[in-house]
């Protein structure tokens, strides 16, 4: 079975689209409606099905001169007739019709059968173009809407149109539904019909300008003057929208901060478009009056000072979300040029650099967390400097080198520091050392005396006293 032709999936969020395009709606431009068509072909594949409402249908596909254009017309007069003898025919007399199913249907059918659409129909991806075979069976819907427009039977628009489309699959396509509730692929005929009624009057399909002409030819001998059917037909115009695109250039360390002298180039996905700019003083560059469609942004230099973080390329699709002006953004990182310098040294001779000490560096506007330990000469030579993102950190103290103390002042052990890739960063950290202090008691024959006591005075006061052990000794610790 040969699948329904018009996206119809995913209905109700194609819907709620619209409310966001409402303000994007074609413009269009339709000439006047000449005094007379003339009939270019007629053809008749010998199909015909039978409706309920209509009785049997006899399937014609007639092409006009309109407007210098060649377009398919449809009878408006079922039970009269109509053919190939009637071809340098003309009709006259046009009357307008107002009837928004059959400007709808009308419209459906030009747009899919000629490849012609709005913005908004390839924005929402409805812009399949139908082959030959299946436009003769869309023909043939939109011909029964004809009819039972001018039989009065489009007081309910939606259950007609899903009563002919089921009709019409049913006898062309070789069906068997029988309910307008029946689904095929996932959506029935009722909700088909819906979708494409819902969309024409939100403007998807164009505005098509639709007249009735009166046959005003001499006749033929199959065909009489008085029995030849009147023409419906259409026409529709659409003017393109245009579209801006601005190209965005910020720094990634501060997106406030537009960059100007940032190079990109700007391609449309089919390739009828190509250009290469650079961002101006605010960083940034809008392209005027752009086509609908898909466009590929890629940055190729970066503006001075700086590095690409993501060339791209990004895609943007004209329009989006209802809006004529879109803007994608690139952001950039600042080179880093600068160098950074953490030392731990000794308090009371700091041009001693202590090895094992751990110092963290956290972020404090960002993310960036490193535990690091002093080498040879006290310094940490881990720190990535090149990978630390621009901005403010802490770096404190956790564990002091061995035989030293850690400051109780937190001032001395925990130091702030901005890191903007440019300017050297140079800590230094001090540490006041942890002595041990050994003494032995022996006799005159050097033999070690156990049971000696001494005081411990620091500063002329008693801080401890000692009994020397066996060996004679007594030992202090943490001495400063």
């Amino acid at each position: 079975m040969k699948k329904i032709r018009f996206s119809l999936t995913r209905i109700t969020a194609m819907l709620l689209v619209l409310v966001c395009i409402l303000g994007l709606l074609p413009a269009t431009a339709l000439a006047a409606s000449p005094s007379s068509i003339k009939m270019d072909d007629c053809t008749h594949n010998g199909v015909k099905y039978e409706s309920p409402a209509l009785g049997t249908c006899h399937l014609h596909q007639m092409h006009f001169g309109l407007n210098g254009k060649s377009t398919m017309g449809f009878c408006a007069e079922k039970g009269k007739g109509m053919g190939w003898s009637l071809e340098g025919h003309t009709w006259g007399n046009p009357q307008s019709i107002s009837d928004p199913t059959v400007k709808t249907m009308m419209a459906f059918f030009y747009a899919h059968s000629t490849g012609v659409f709005t913005d908004q129909a390839h924005a929402l991806n409805v812009d399949d173009v139908w082959d030959s075979d299946y436009t003769w069976t869309m023909n043939a819907w939109v011909q029964a809407i004809v009819w039972r427009y001018k039989a009065g039977l489009l007081a309910d628009p939606v259950t007609a149109c899903a009563e002919e489309l089921l009709y019409v699959y049913n006898n062309l396509e070789h069906t068997s539904y029988t309910s307008i509730d029946d689904t095929m692929d996932g959506r029935s005929f009722r909700d088909r019909a819906q979708y494409i009624l819902d969309l024409g009057a939100q403007g998807v399909w164009g505005d098509c300008a639709v007249y009735e002409y009166a046959y005003t030819g001499p006749g033929s001998n199959y065909h009489p003057a008085s029995d030849v059917q009147a023409i419906m037909i259409g026409e529709l115009n659409i003017t393109r929208e245009k579209y801006d695109l601005t190209v965005k250039k910020v720094d990634s360390t501060n997106p406030n901060k537009g960059l100007p002298g940032a190079r990109f180039k700007v391609t449309s996905e089919n390739g009828t478009y190509s250009k290469e700019i650079v961002t101006g003083s605010g960083g940034t560059y809008t392209l005027s009056a752009l086509e609908a469609g898909t466009y590929a942004v890629t940055e190729l230099e970066a503006p001075e000072g700086y590095e690409i973080d993501n060339a791209g390329p990004q895609y943007v699709v004209l329009p989006s979300n209802g809006n004529n002006t879109v803007t994608v953004t690139f952001a950039d990182s600042p080179e880093i040029t600068g160098e950074g310098s953490i030392r731990k040294v000794d308090a009371d001779d700091p041009t001693k650099g202590l090895a094992g000490a751990v110092i963290k560096i956290e972020g404090v506007d960002n993310d960036f967390t490193g535990t690091f330990i002093t080498g040879e000469g006290g310094y940490l030579t881990d720190v990535p400097w090149k990978d630390m993102p621009i901005g403010s950190y802490t770096a404190e103290e956790v564990t002091p080198p061995e035989g030293y103390t850690k400051s109780p002042d937190v001032n001395k052990t925990k130091q702030s520091f901005r890191w903007d890739g440019k300017s050297d960063i140079a800590l230094v950290f001090e540490n006041d050392a942890k002595v041990k202090v050994k003494l032995i008691k022996l006799d005159d024959s050097d033999n070690p005396l156990p049971g000696a006591v001494f005081n411990i005075i620091k500063d002329g006061q008693i801080v401890g006293t000692e009994a020397t052990k066996a060996d004679g000794s007594i030992t202090v610790t943490d001495v400063t």
